[in-house]
Formats: C-alpha cells, sequence, structure tokens
C-alpha cells in the first residue's frame, strides 16, 4: 500500500520499475484504485531471492524513497533495507515531533553525518525511518534511531563512530581493546 501523495511520483516511475524486474522474470502490478502494488514470480523466475529484493524495492518506493535510489536494491547484492517505525516509541506527540528533529538535525546535518558514517541512505519521513545499506551498518542505523527516540542524542552516536572509524584506519589497533578512546557520557 502507498499513500495517496505518492500515486502521480509512483505512476511516472511505474515503467522504470517494470522494465527493472523484467530481467529477474518477476511481475508487478500498480492498482491505483485500492493504491497498493504487488509484485508475483512467473514460470521463468530463475532467482528464489530476486522476489524478496522486488518486494523491498516496492517498500520503499511507497516509503517515499526515490526510484534511483530504491533500485539499487536489485543491482547491488550486498544492499539490505530496513524500515523502522519509530511512532509507538514516545507517547506524547510534543517528544516525539522534537526527537524526530534532533535526529534530522538542523538543515539535516545530523542526518548527513549518519550516513556518512554508517555508509547507508536515510529517510526519515512521518512515523518511520526507511533505511538503505549493508547488514552491519543497518544495524548500527537501527540502534541509533531507536536510541535516539528513547531520548539519547545522536550526536554521542555520532562522535563513537568517528572514533572507531580513526581507529579502523590503523594496523596497528586491530588486535586492541578500544574501550579506552571511547567516550564515557554521564546519563
Amino acid at each position: 500500500m502507498f499513500p495517496q501523495y505518492r500515486e502521480k511520483y509512483i505512476k511516472e516511475i511505474w515503467p522504470l520499475v517494470k522494465k527493472a524486474l523484467k530481467p529477474f522474470k518477476v511481475e508487478a502490478t500498480l492498482d491505483t484504485v485500492e493504491g497498493s502494488m504487488s509484485v508475483n514470480t512467473t514460470r521463468q523466475t530463475w532467482d528464489p531471492y530476486s522476489i524478496i529484493r522486488a518486494r523491498d524495492l516496492i517498500k520503499l518506493l511507497a516509503r517515499s524513497v526515490p526510484y534511483q535510489q530504491a533500485s539499487k536494491m536489485l543491482t547491488d547484492n550486498k544492499m539490505f533495507c530496513e524500515v523502522i517505525k519509530i511512532g509507538g516509541i514516545v507517547r506524547n506527540r510534543e517528544k516525539f515531533v522534537k526527537r524526530r528533529q534532533r535526529l534530522v538535525g538542523p538543515n539535516g546535518m545530523t542526518l548527513k553525518a549518519l550516513e556518512l558514517l554508517t555508509n547507508c541512505y536515510i529517510l526519515v519521513q512521518g512515523n518511520t525511518v526507511a533505511a538503505m545499506g549493508e547488514f552491519k551498518d543497518l544495524q548500527m542505523v537501527q540502534k541509533i534511531v531507536t536510541e535516539c527516540m528513547e531520548n539519547v542524542h545522536p550526536i554521542y552516536s555520532i562522535k563513537e563512530l568517528m572514533i572507531k572509524k580513526e581507529l579502523q584506519k590503523n594496523p596497528d589497533m586491530k588486535n586492541e581493546n578500544w574501550e579506552r578512546f571511547m567516550p564515557h557520557f554521564k546519563k
């Protein structure tokens, strides 16, 4: 299912979606009356995982991810996606909006920093956060997003990720314990 405001965009890109799914022999259908997209295997489908990738593609399109970004699900074998529901974590609407804005940051800078450090594409939309990337990076993003909704500022995670990135560059630190380099924040 996709929201009403996405219908025009999805109609425009639907021929591209069908063209992208054709080599995998997966059939896609668009129902604008009901507001839904679906994918089905055909008799010629040879890759069993292609239907899951196609499902992830239409799931991301329904969550307002641009087609150019979502189409990477089909081409890159290391790419996974996650739609993190953040709507039910915070009960108070005002607190929820503030924490969601904290995740985005001023002019989207916090989100951009998270994208650069985790090598993931992150899109905050309504009550969900859509993320695309490698599996370990997605786990990191999910942890950061849920912590942010539980009132832990994402800048702490960003600082920790920056330190880890610097330590990964140094070959001497490969077998060392990194705990002494990590910042210890007070509650």
